[in-house]
């Protein structure tokens, strides 16, 4: 009788460690991921559409202040290297001279799970009751997480925090890392899937690792600005501006917009006249496949050309020979 008692309570404390309740889970997993040390490699799936995007990579992480990413597939991108440093993520290749500022990346890791977790204690995002799994040979707990109905006294839709249709993550049992998941935008359709594939505990981390090399310029990747001062240092080639411009006519704004850091970037100067509005578009060193021309619409004139390794566009409501001789003017 006394041994088939302690059998239960073993068996009981085995049960309660994986019905511990979601939000605690979520809350071991923010930590860990706030505070650990661990490296590794893993395989991330985008998933847009019917295409599917699958990215190999090896990853050193120093908690919440620094990570390092190394792309090792697919091909076209082997060698990328992006770096996590004061809440900021930079790409760079190696044989480059540059290192370009990503923009703001969606809810992820830390953030992810802070989100959720104040979002589950709102009523918001359900959790479902943890259960038993096994990632990369070590035991974890699943834990599912939905969006909740919609219905009397919930929060309206455009009031809520963003957050997806649904998430799945297999938690870690003895560290609280995160070894799998699998995010969708909307229900039933996986949109990002991150799967560890090797795991190191408590690595050595020097900090070398998490900073550029010496002589790596650091250009934002795409921006907004106001001067022609503060664009130029945002690309690697001299913009080229108009000597002549219509009658009280004057430069509003210049965009700097790349698509990847593999790709050149497009300057777009956007000028502003009493009766009229028009952009410049140039390019260096441009594949004219990539240099896209907007589609033309009425009134508007458009006029697109290459000038050596640039690549030039107007596009405004001007008359075509007001366009001619802007074209012209261009130093």
């Amino acid at each position: 009788m006394r041994t088939l008692l302690l059998l239960l309570g073993v068996l009981w404390w085995a049960v309660g460690m994986a019905q511990e309740r979601p939000i605690q889970w979520l809350q071991r997993a923010q930590q860990a991921e706030e505070t650990l040390n661990y490296a590794g490699t893993r395989t991330t799936e985008l998933c847009v559409g019917r295409r599917i995007q699958r990215i190999e990579e090896r990853f050193w992480r120093q908690g919440a202040r620094a990570e390092r990413i190394e792309i090792l597939a697919p091909a076209d991108r082997q060698g990328e290297v992006l770096i996590l440093r004061e809440g900021s993520w930079l790409a760079y290749r190696p044989q480059s001279k540059e290192a370009f500022e990503l923009p703001r990346l969606p809810l992820q890791g830390a953030q992810l799970l802070k989100t959720a977790i104040e979002l589950v204690q709102a009523g918001i995002v359900q959790a479902e009751t943890p259960v038993e799994a096994t990632q990369l040979g070590r035991p974890c707990v699943l834990v599912r997480l939905s969006l909740a109905p919609i219905g009397f006294g919930r929060t309206p839709p455009e009031k809520r925090a963003p957050f997806p249709a649904a998430v799945s993550l297999w938690i870690d049992k003895q560290t609280g890392l995160i070894l799998r998941s699998e995010v969708a935008m909307r229900p039933n359709e996986p949109a990002l899937r991150m799967e560890i594939t090797r795991l190191e505990l408590n690595p050595r981390l020097t900090p070398d690792l998490f900073a550029l090399p010496s002589g790596v310029t650091v250009r934002p990747l795409s921006g907004e600005y106001r001067s022609l001062e503060e664009a130029q240092r945002a690309v690697g080639f001299p913009i080229r501006t108009p000597r002549y411009l219509p009658t009280g006519a004057s430069l509003e704004r210049i965009l700097v917009r790349r698509g990847s850091p593999d790709q050149a970037p497009v300057v777009m100067l956007h000028y502003r006249a009493p009766n009229a509005r028009f952009t410049l578009f140039q390019a260096y060193k441009m594949r004219h496949a990539l240099f896209q021309h907007p589609q033309r619409r009425k009134p508007l004139s458009t006029r697109f050309w290459q000038d050596g390794d640039y690549s030039f566009g107007i596009v405004g409501n001007l008359s075509p020979d007001e366009i001619e001789r802007i074209a012209k003017s261009l130093d």
